[in-house]
């Protein structure tokens, strides 16, 4: 895994287009809560997971967390066998997202010369603020729908209204006018234009995503860590900085329970979506 840096926050905008979800897509019949924990647990791809199946996959799960073999798992033990999780994903990710760069780049060099001029990075801007004109003219419901993803890196895209303010919106006003998206556009084309010449190559083009992917890697982790060592805490149920397989059991029966809303002991097809919950659950448990 490599050592993922601190996420520089200009480094966070997305120059040219957002990458194609490359994980695994939840199957189209069953509900996303359900495909998500099927993705998960379903090892062998039966389409089904029984709370027997899930109890005896979270005692395997568990006993790998006790590093040192002691029968109780402590706060790093917790935090570092679920960033080991984290970090195969990400990584998963990550080359997903750079194996579409070379797509998405011939897309965007429309005389196919093999370089970006400023004025063909430009056409793919007029085209960004025209569906952004678009998004503000859709209803609020519409505007703020939330677009479901397992890709845990999560860059931000022009395609919704949330991704072009965490893009464009520098002054936090929670809009973008003309000025400030030109001014962002003029700094990404500058980023990625590393020769200085006013044309950006695919190698560089390719860098400068790479290093922005490790750096949102890097914000997602140290995120990620942080809430690892919130959740611990809060299983650890007298406090005694040691998590017993029952405390540990408490939230893998939480994710069960919500997954199986029909109630029948068995997550599968017949699950319908349950009703969203105050707090959700991402699709890598604790």
């Amino acid at each position: 895994m490599r050592k993922f840096l601190p996420l520089a926050p200009l480094l966070l905008a997305v120059p040219f287009a957002s990458p194609a979800q490359t994980q695994r897509p939840p199957a189209t019949d069953v509900a996303p809560t359900v495909a998500a924990f099927l993705e998960q647990f379903d090892a062998t791809g039966s389409g089904s997971v029984s709370w027997e199946q899930f109890v005896a996959f979270r005692q395997q799960r568990y006993a790998q967390t006790d590093e040192n073999g002691d029968g109780v798992v402590d706060e790093d033990e917790y935090v570092n066998e679920y960033l080991g999780r984290l970090d195969a994903r990400l990584e998963k990710a990550r080359a997903g997202h750079v194996a579409q760069t070379r797509t998405r780049f011939d897309a965007l060099d429309a005389d196919k010369d093999g370089r970006l001029t400023r004025a063909e990075f430009d056409a793919v801007g007029e085209r960004t603020w025209s569906g952004y004109q678009k998004l503000l003219a859709q209803g609020p419901a519409e505007r703020t729908r939330p677009v479901r993803s397992s890709d845990p890196l999560r860059m931000p895209t022009s395609h919704s209204l949330a991704g072009m303010l965490e893009i464009y919106d520098r002054n936090g006003d929670g809009r973008v006018d003309r000025a400030e998206f030109d001014q962002v556009r003029a700094t990404m084309f500058a980023d990625a234009d590393r020769g200085g010449d006013g044309q950006v190559r695919f190698e560089d083009y390719l860098g400068e995503f790479e290093d922005r992917l490790d750096r949102r890697a890097a914000q997602v982790r140290d995120a990620a860590a942080q809430q690892a060592r919130v959740r611990f805490k809060a299983l650890d149920a007298d406090k005694d900085g040691r998590m017993t397989f029952a405390e540990y059991q408490v939230s893998g029966k939480r994710l069960f329970d919500r997954a199986d809303s029909n109630g029948d002991g068995v997550v599968d097809a017949r699950d319908p979506e349950p009703a969203p919950a105050a707090t959700g659950h991402g699709s890598a448990t604790p």
